[in-house]
């Protein structure tokens, strides 16, 4: 093998790797995440702009209330949101992964993952 030629290529593959290390792919979201402990007071299906918006009216446990939307950008294509929906149940506590509304283009912020039935809600030291 030419050492020329195999100098070059690593100087190459280490200007790469330097490259993607500070510019990342723009192609590559990156959301916001945040876990909330909730009881789920309600479930509502609403039709805004003539498609399903499927709600869950939520207590979190320093008594605010929070609406929070099941959509199918933010749960992923292994996940149909009508399904999510019915799978959650009313008067249950819960641990959810949502993120803000502006991340997904929805009404309300999302449920995007990590649905956890929990026993209550979890002692604040």
């Amino acid at each position: 093998m030419n050492w020329g030629k195999a100098i070059a290529l690593g100087i190459g593959a280490v200007v790469v790797a330097a490259f993607l290390m500070w510019n990342p792919f723009r192609g590559f979201k990156r959301y916001e995440q945040r876990f909330v402990e909730v009881q789920v007071v309600k479930k509502e299906i609403m039709n805004i702009e003539g498609e399903d918006v499927y709600l869950l009216h939520c207590l979190k446990q320093d008594g605010q209330e929070e609406i929070f939307e099941i959509a199918n950008e933010a749960i992923g294509e292994r996940f149909e949101e009508s399904i999510v929906y019915k799978q959650i149940k009313a008067k249950k506590y819960y641990n959810f992964r949502v993120a803000d509304r502006e991340q997904f283009n929805s009404y309300y912020p999302c449920v995007c993952g990590a649905v956890t039935l929990i026993e209550g809600f979890t002692d604040a030291h």
